[in-house]
């Protein structure tokens, strides 16, 4: 039985080695220390398995939570259409809640070069197409928060420089 406490007490301390010194600090308190080549009591080695446990479930809750919070940005954007709207400035990036943006969805689609050749003098092919034929928009869709949707300006003023 002594074996057993030994590799337990030995198990604990590891256990304990890895976590943080802040998550030590702040989460587990009352912690009973083991000596070397000390027989451990059963009571003592479940109590510090109980306390390492309980930090950990808490840790996975907290972990659940944010989880939840975070899960609320780039997920499920606003499914958006193009519209006229306010003026813009050509190639501007926004964000919309609305059904219609006043501009294209910033969603990575393909756009002729010969019907939008002011937008692709500022795009370029930086976020795909060919450049002889076509180019694409920028994909901002899985950044958006939850009902938004990132929108560029196809059709407005054209930046000076």
């Amino acid at each position: 039985m002594k074996s057993k406490l030994a590799f337990s007490a030995g198990l604990t301390a590891g256990v304990l080695a890895t976590l943080s010194a802040a998550l030590v600090a702040g989460q587990l308190t009352g912690l009973i220390e083991f000596t070397a080549n000390t027989p451990a009591k059963a009571a003592e080695v479940n109590g510090n398995f109980a306390a390492v446990k309980t930090a950990v479930d808490d840790n996975h809750a907290r972990i659940s939570t944010l989880e939840t919070k975070l899960a609320k940005f780039g997920n499920n954007p606003s499914p958006s259409t193009g519209g006229r709207g306010a003026q813009c400035v050509l190639g501007e990036i926004m964000l919309f809640a609305g059904s219609v943006a006043g501009a294209a969805q910033a969603a990575g689609q393909l756009l002729p070069i010969n019907q939008n050749q002011a937008l692709f003098s500022l795009l370029g092919t930086k976020f795909g197409g060919n450049g002889t034929t076509n180019f694409a928009l920028p994909n901002l869709s899985d950044v958006a928060p939850n009902g938004l949707t990132y929108t560029i300006c196809i059709e407005g003023i054209f930046p000076a420089t």
